[in-house]
């Protein structure tokens, strides 16, 4: 005669291994909120890495062309005619979209956040003229940007890039 025993977890046991998981859970659940913050901060430094790439290429093709020093100047990059403030990309929002390949839009009020294209491209006139870059489907556009700003006015480098995430 053959018996079994069958065995099974006991209530204590099945409460420890919930509590375990409650405390895991706790752990984990902050790293998990901020990734859309996360992937934004990211998104900015990769268009910061790609305008600073579009920027090297243009600032080489006006050397060649002896437009370094030259403001204005203009350079054909991919069949399309940039213009340049001393060998660099001048702070344009339409040179933006077309020295970079993507999906944008030019947007004359900063606070429109109902656009359509991947980023938004705002244009900052006064002394310094610069553009500002920001993500589709941002409402706080002066905290989650990409301020770019080219030419002889800026001090000790030509060129000038400012990361703003604190809104992100």
């Amino acid at each position: 005669m053959h018996t079994s025993k069958q065995r099974g977890f006991t209530l204590i046991e099945l409460v420890v291994v919930i509590i375990i998981l409650g405390i895991l859970a706790v752990v984990a659940a902050p790293k998990f909120i901020n990734l859309k913050s996360d992937a934004l901060i990211a998104s900015l430094k990769g268009f910061q890495g790609a305008l600073k790439s579009a920027n090297t290429l243009v600032y080489s093709k006006a050397v060649l062309s002896g437009q370094e020093k030259l403001d204005p100047g203009s350079v054909t990059l991919n069949g399309v005619n940039i213009s340049t403030t001393v060998g660099y990309i001048t702070p344009l929002a339409d040179n933006i979209a077309k020295a970079l390949d993507g999906s944008f839009e030019v947007v004359v009020d900063a606070s429109k956040t109902d656009i359509t294209a991947d980023w938004a491209i705002f244009y900052n006139a006064g002394t310094n003229p610069s553009v500002s870059i920001y993500p589709k489907g941002f409402t706080s556009f002066a905290n989650c940007n990409l301020r770019y700003l080219a030419g002889s006015s800026v001090s000790a480098d030509p060129t000038f890039y400012a990361l703003t995430t604190s809104g992100c």
